[in-house]
This record gives structure tokens, sequence and C-alpha cells, in this order.
């Protein structure tokens, strides 16, 4: 399996779906994708993941330059599960990583309305707050993470 072509798929994909989302939604405005459950919400992210790190963006390049390095040479150097783990992650991490680098903060839009609502305001705002909006670039570094913990918890287990 040709894992970079992975990487190159999920970098591609995240460019295109950021540079449609720039195009069509303004930067603030929020767009209802299934009626009360999931959203365009372009915002501009100058942190890490779910905005946090704000104002340390040196150390954010340097984290993910050693990361995707990390995940470069392990690809097909490890099992499988590994190697598939380490391309969504290199993917996602470089389709973030590109539009950092250039603009100097990532594009966010994906937003997902998964609260019920509480009859305590202060626990409505809470969680609200706690919902992340996020882009496909952010997805495959999540999936990539889970993938690559579980298959170590797995393999120690064995």
């Amino acid at each position: 399996m040709d894992y970079f072509i992975i990487v190159a798929l999920i970098t591609i994909v995240d460019n295109l779906t950021k540079k449609m989302v720039c195009k069509n939604i303004k930067v603030g405005e929020k767009k209802e994708i299934v009626k009360k459950r999931l959203y365009f919400w372009h915002i501009k992210n100058k942190g890490a993941a779910y905005n946090s790190f704000e104002g340390h963006i040196k150390a954010i390049k340097c984290v993910s330059v050693i990361s995707m390095i990390y995940c470069a040479f392990q690809i097909g150097k490890s099992n499988k599960i590994n190697s598939i783990a380490c391309s969504l992650l290199l993917g996602g991490g470089l389709g973030n990583f590109i539009e950092r680098v250039k603009y100097g903060e990532v594009t966010d839009f994906i937003y997902i309305n998964n609260q019920k609502k509480y009859k305590n305001v202060f626990m409505n705002k809470i969680i609200q707050k706690s919902t992340p909006i996020f882009n496909v670039a952010d997805v495959f570094v999540a999936l990539g993470a889970t993938i690559f913990i579980l298959s170590a918890i797995l393999q120690k287990e064995k």
C-alpha cells in the first residue's frame, strides 16, 4: 500500500475544503447544513487543536514539524496499522501546517451541535463553549492519533 497517496489525498481534500469555505462563507458566518445539527461556521484559528495554545505559533510549528518527520519515517517501517495511523496524522498535520505557515492561522469550519438543552443556563454556556469548531485535517489527526494509541495499548496487552 502506498501510504503517501493517503497523505496526499488528505492534504488535498483539506486544502480544497478550506478554500471552498473561504470563498463562500465570511469569517464569523455560520451556515446550517443539517437542521440544528451540522453547521459550517467559518473561523480562523491562531492556535493548535481547537484554538489551544493561541499565541505560541513558533512552538506549534516546531512540534508540528517534529511530529510530521517522525510520522514520515514511521510510514512503511512499522506495522500496517501504525503506518495507516501515521499516514492520517501526517496528512492532517500537513494540511494544517501549510495553512499555518502561509497565513499564520488555520481555517476551521465544521461545527456539530450535539448538545442537549439543559434547564440550567450556566450548563448550556459551558457545553456550548466546549464544542470545538474544526476542519478536515483535524478529523484525520484525531483519527490517526486514536488508532496509534489504541494500537499501542493492544500491542502491550499481547
